[in-house]
């Protein structure tokens, strides 16, 4: 039979109970020997406490309509591929879905109060083009309309501002004015629906991404615990990796596996995400499987150094207290990048045309000099992934055999150079019949310059990072060229530089190197 406490029972209970969880002295003298940052019980904090603990606020009206549009469906176990498939279509909502909608609400408040369907297609389509510009075709993992209050006030005044210069509405200020105004309000009602009917169907496992993360730390545990806490990020964290797990993420609900090759674990397990927190891992192995993913379409992110410290800016996003930032994906799959392969063919086969008659005179003398050789060098170099291809230049040295050709490392000073290769050398003219192999795709105008074999094998297995420059097509300059790094130059500077330009590409950023190469060429011949 139970017998019931009583009052003064029940508060000693709870005094010996409290008193029983109570550190003891020896245990507290042994957590201050054991380092700084215990408190005063003599407890280590943890990282968790930057995550506190959700609390479910009552839903709101729109939450609301979006419970009801949405039913959630019970949790169950989904196959990768189906989850994955159902994540990237979630995904292209918010890329394509969300600036249409936007759109279509902007154009039908400028019709209704200014009665111009020129001006309302004009809003319309501007309002569309401005939030895909903004969202950039990434995820977003916060979905807060509040967040986004200063970036649609901006596209809805360009947008209206746009609508009243091109379409003319034929009316007062004050009626542009309440139009943009309107055209803010529509956005911001329209991206609050859509981020609670996107929230909703994350809820449900088959619209949430299949995450690893890399690391085992407390920052790695507390991250796995917030994901898993909150749906609506759209995250399903499927395995941690890491050789020295803290306690707290061994004995956590996401299974923590050693460390393996990434992009084995991503086509295994159909990983759609990779966050990248702090692990016991050397950074430089972590940066070297971080880019064997290029080619994978999983989106990553990095938990930045001293987080705690740094503001959210550009691409960056949060999970709670914790941000994160999107490292840009592979760039070679963007219309930036088939812009920059048709334009350098398309420069190249412009510059053969107009320049035949100095390539006709340059190959004349070229034969004239040395009638008993080849006019055109020829040797074969290292493209993109490994491929080999025949690169061809003006013959500015006596012929060596083959071997020699692929196996000795040329400099300046070479005494096998000819006066007429001295002068084709100094003012880069032999570089021209690459044009050739612009034309055919063996390399771009700008990339990496191409290696022979023989010194990429050894390269790659005593310079860290070579292989990696390997990424993108060879160029005929590039970022480590017009910084006087060719020829007999540090090999080690030159894979840096040139994994600095393939993480920072951009259209801008070749054309300044193009107008950086004509400077050197004109101020600095030779160089």
């Amino acid at each position: 039979m139970t017998v019931p406490l009583r009052a003064e029972d029940r508060r000693m209970t709870t005094s010996v109970e409290s008193r029983r969880r109570r550190p003891t002295r020896r245990q507290r003298r042994a957590a201050a020997r054991a380092g700084a940052g215990t408190d005063a019980r003599g407890v280590q904090p943890s990282l968790v406490e930057i995550i506190p603990a959700p609390v479910d606020p009552a839903p709101g009206p729109v939450e609301t309509l979006a419970a009801e549009l949405i039913p959630v469906e019970p949790v169950t176990t989904v196959p990768g591929v189906v989850a994955g498939s159902s994540a990237r279509i979630a995904r292209w909502m918010s890329v394509a879905v969300m600036p249409a909608l936007e759109g279509i609400a902007a154009a039908g408040c400028v019709l209704v109060l200014c009665r111009g369907l020129s001006a309302a297609l004009v809003v319309g389509v501007a309002v569309a083009i401005g939030v895909r510009l903004g969202e950039r075709g990434r995820r977003r993992l916060t979905l807060s309309a509040l967040d986004d209050v200063p970036v649609v006030g901006v596209v809805a005044t360009v947008a209206t501002v746009c609508g009243y210069a091109v379409a003319r509405f034929g009316a007062p200020v004050t009626v542009a004015l309440t139009a943009a105004a309107a055209v803010f309000v529509s956005m911001l009602v329209t991206r609050s629906l859509f981020y609670a009917v996107l929230r909703r169907m994350r809820r449900s496992p088959r619209f949430r991404s299949r995450t690893l993360v890399v690391g085992g730390g407390e920052v790695a545990a507390a991250l796995s615990k917030a994901i898993l806490e909150n749906p609506e990020f759209g995250l399903e964290p499927v395995v941690m990796i890491d050789d020295r797990p803290v306690s707290g993420a061994a004995s956590g609900p996401v299974p923590v596996g050693p460390v393996q090759p990434l992009r084995e674990i991503i086509d295994r397990d159909n990983i759609d995400v990779v966050i990248v927190a702090f692990s016991n891992t050397a950074d430089r192995a972590v940066v070297s499987a971080l880019r064997e993913c290029d080619r994978t379409r999983c989106e990553i992110y990095i938990v930045p150094r001293f987080f705690e410290y740094l503001s959210m800016t550009g691409n960056m996003d949060r999970i709670r207290a914790v941000p994160l930032m999107l490292v840009r994906r592979d760039v070679h799959r963007s219309l930036q990048w088939r812009v920059k392969l048709a334009a350098s063919r398309l420069s190249a086969l412009t510059a053969l045309a107009l320049l035949a008659p100095l390539l006709g005179l340059i190959a004349l003398a070229v034969w004239i000099d040395d009638r008993s050789a080849p006019v055109l060098f020829r040797q074969t170099r290292v493209g993109m992934h490994g491929h080999e291809f025949t690169i061809f230049k003006f013959r500015t040295m006596r012929p060596a055999n083959e071997h020699e050709s692929q196996t000795n490392w040329n400099i300046s000073a070479d005494s096998r150079v000819s006066r007429l290769g001295k002068i084709l050398r100094k003012s880069s003219l032999d570089e021209l019949p690459q044009l050739w192999n612009i034309a055919r795709g063996d390399i771009t105008l700008v990339g990496p310059r191409p290696e022979r074999p023989h010194f990429v094998d050894h390269f790659e297995s005593t310079i860290p990072g070579y292989s990696h420059r390997h990424r993108i097509p060879a160029g005929l300059t590039g970022w480590a060229a017009i910084h006087g790094l060719r020829g007999d130059t540090s090999i080690q500077d030159r894979a840096l530089h040139d994994n600095f330009y393939i993480e920072n590409w951009s259209l801008w950023l070749d054309f300044k190197i193009i107008i950086r190469t004509v400077g050197a060429l004109i101020t600095r011949p030779g160089s």
